[in-house]
């Protein structure tokens, strides 16, 4: 019987590896940052930022029942890719992930759990992060602007906006959506048949 706080998902196991991989190129490597260093889940959206960028999945169907729970990115990536190598025999493999108080449990299986055809792949446990995560909702909240002025990205920060879209959209066009000021976050928005990928970037200041 699933309680409350119990988060479970399932779906392809490919692309569910797809999308975390995209999202942890967001997450903080730095370990003096530990809630960064993870991927927010929540039942609309996954959500990774280092304070500098930040890359939001919104799938078209919802992912999760219960609380929010933060889960270590490099964790979770390595987990999804130990088990899509065991799986790599099954075209239909699915992956899921339940997350119950402070542990989450990922694993990957063939067939039905409602029949007899379940055959499981193989499976990762741990714990989750207790830790405050960024209002990454207001981050979002922007207003367009018309006037134009130069702005500067960090190279790198634009790298990861690429990647993450190829990883996840694959070639769906990316669109900057949203600019206001050389000082507030831009956003980038790809749509899917399966969700919407939104990845905000921070600007660097210009120096004359």
């Amino acid at each position: 019987m699933e309680t409350e706080t119990q988060q479970t998902t399932t779906t392809g196991l490919t692309h569910l590896t797809e999308i975390i991989a995209g999202l942890a190129l967001h997450a903080s490597t730095d370990a003096m940052r530990g809630a960064l260093q993870t991927i927010q889940i929540t039942p609309q959206h996954l959500t990774a930022t280092d304070s500098y960028s930040m890359a939001q999945w919104q799938p078209a169907e919802p992912i999760t029942t219960g609380e929010t729970a933060l889960i270590n990115a490099k964790e979770l990536t390595t987990a999804l890719n130990n088990l899509t190598k065991a799986g790599k025999q099954f075209r239909a493999a699915q992956a899921r992930l339940t997350v119950i108080g402070q542990t989450w449990r990922l694993s990957a299986h063939t067939g039905h759990y409602s029949d007899e055809t379940l055959k499981e792949i193989g499976n990762y446990n741990g714990q989750t992060i207790p830790a405050e995560y960024p209002n990454t909702e207001q981050l979002l909240k922007l207003e367009t602007c018309g006037q134009f002025e130069p702005t500067g990205f960090n190279p790198d920060y634009l790298e990861r906006i690429t990647k993450t879209s190829r990883k996840i959209a694959r070639l769906t066009p990316l669109a900057m959506t949203q600019w206001q000021t050389p000082q507030k976050p831009v956003l980038w928005i790809t749509e899917t048949q399966t969700g919407k990928l939104v990845q905000l970037v921070m600007p660097t200041r210009l120096t004359n």
